[in-house]
């Protein structure tokens, strides 16, 4: 849209002008008609409208145009100037350029010509807005998200008017949401910024000349339904009313808060009010410690029945409180790091992109029973997958254990260390161990090691005892010689004197 002045002394050119210009396009807006560069003057000082361009020529009694055009430059530099002028004006015509005219129109006036040049104009102001607007967005985002005490380091914001509060809005389609949303506020009265968050919601800022009671607040988003109804299921929630820019954050938080309640209002409409919520939210985190240990727990042995159990009753506390999408988003983060710390093979299953994409998909959800089904659908189908690869590799793990213990009887085997070896966990490798071999891994290691000791006993003689006690893994000599007499009967020195090289070794 431009907004337009006219200025000429001749009342049938700009009266002329005046009609064909707003014939061609409702969005050339004549604002005003003047008769000289002194009317003209007085009237944009005194319109409460922005004007856009003027259109002035260029030899008038009082003010003429030139003096118009370098007044205007000085007091509102950002009008643009268009001069109209005869063939015998042109170096007047050139002089009003020096004075930063657009361009210039020779008389009588080329209707081709003058609406390329609006239409360039057109363009040209849409384009700045278009720039301003995503800065001033920008800047907006920066607050709604930013914590209270970080605001004083972010570019000053100036407030529209002095009180404002903040309504965030969520629908599957946020394309067509944001559409009709814009469409809706032009019919609004009220002055509003509107900011998409980046996370799949909407957050409309309107601003208020005075201190507006609760009910003018949640009269507003009433007044964008029968818009908005359109785009399918839309959650709305409303903040208080702030007054200073760095509050944006804590009335973002509000209306937020707000709109995750319609996870729990199954109509196409929902529109909560912080005010009308109950307060305070549970803190998540607290919650799940309770549970945490037990729940790891059958997450080591993969007990998907009872994990299963245990998140049923934990999500029904969550719904029950009517818990905010952050916090179940949390709830989520906290069970899969639960199944990081315990299962060795679910870093590999659970990576960052897929954690992102499961984000993603959580925060379109408009139902908390959907939210809960889509995280339940993924978390146990990767608790399925790991349990029975596990099942299949089982006999395989073991082996594998058994095979580096056979190779490495020497060196220290960790527990932890063994078991991240074939993607277990410490207790399932143990228990699963001692199944297939009847024995822990610990009394495995030892008859390994006493198994290689018996043989250098037997085979070479010019090896010392704590030798032989350092080189199947036991540098102690005196436990060495403890655990060899437990396991054999009698001590290392003792079997050496009554196991002496056989015949065939003698002759060699």
């Amino acid at each position: 849209m431009l907004r337009i002045v006219l200025v000429d002394d001749e009342t049938s050119i700009r009266e002329g002008l005046a009609k064909i210009i707003s014939k061609e396009n409702a969005g050339f807006i004549v604002a005003g008609i003047c008769s000289n560069g002194q009317e003209a003057l007085k009237f944009i000082e005194s319109t409460d409208e922005d004007v856009d361009v003027v259109i002035t020529d260029i030899r008038m009694p009082l003010v003429d145009g030139l003096e118009l055009i370098k007044q205007l430059k000085s007091v509102q530099p950002d009008i643009r100037c268009i001069i109209m002028s005869g063939f015998t004006d042109f170096e007047y015509a050139r002089q009003a350029l020096r004075y930063s005219a657009v361009d210039y129109l020779l008389k009588p006036i080329n209707k081709k010509q003058l609406f390329k040049l609006l239409y360039e104009l057109e363009g040209e102001k849409e384009a700045c807005l278009g720039k301003e607007q995503r800065y001033r967005s920008g800047v907006l985002l920066s607050y709604l998200k930013s914590s209270t005490s970080l605001c004083s380091k972010l570019p000053e914001l100036s407030l529209q008017l002095p009180y404002f509060a903040v309504h965030v809005l969520r629908s599957r389609d946020i394309d067509a949401l944001h559409a009709r949303l814009n469409l809706a506020v032009l019919d609004w009265a009220g002055s509003s910024d509107i900011v998409d968050t980046g996370d799949g919601t909407l957050a409309l800022i309107s601003y208020f000349s005075q201190e507006p009671r609760v009910e003018l607040v949640k009269k507003l988003l009433a007044q964008l339904r029968p818009a908005l109804v359109s785009v399918g299921f839309v959650h709305a929630g409303s903040s208080r009313v702030y007054q200073q820019a760095a509050q944006l954050s804590e009335a973002y938080s509000e209306a937020l808060r707000a709109c995750d309640y319609g996870l729990y209002d199954y109509s196409t409409w929902s529109c909560w009010h912080y005010d009308d919520l109950p307060q305070p939210e549970p803190d998540i985190t607290d919650w799940f410690i309770r549970t945490r240990e037990l729940l790891g727990e059958q997450m080591q042995i993969l007990n998907t029945s009872q994990i299963n159990t245990d998140l049923e009753k934990l999500f029904g506390e969550v719904k029950q409180v009517k818990a905010s999408r952050q916090s179940i988003i949390l709830l989520c983060r906290l069970i899969f790091d639960t199944a990081l710390a315990e299962l060795p093979e679910w870093r590999s299953f659970y990576d960052t992109a897929v954690e992102e994409q499961l984000r993603e998909q959580m925060l379109t959800c408009l139902a908390f029973e959907e939210l809960k089904g889509l995280f339940f659908s993924f978390f146990l189908k990767g608790l399925e997958e790991i349990r029975a690869n596990r099942l299949q590799l089982a006999d395989r793990s073991v082996e594998t254990v058994k095979r580096w213990i056979r190779e490495n009887y020497d060196q220290q085997a960790e527990l932890s260390s063994l078991a991240n070896m074939v993607y277990l966990t410490p207790s399932y490798l143990s228990k699963l161990f001692k199944q297939e071999t009847g024995m822990t891994i610990t009394d495995y290691l030892i008859e390994m090691r006493i198994k290689k000791a018996k043989h250098l006993l037997k085979t070479c003689s010019d090896l010392k005892i704590h030798e032989i006690g350092c080189e199947v893994g036991y540098p102690d000599p005196a436990y060495f010689n403890k655990l060899f007499k437990r396991v054999v009967g009698v001590t290392p020195s003792e079997y050496k004197k009554i196991n002496p090289l056989n015949s065939s070794l003698s002759k060699e």
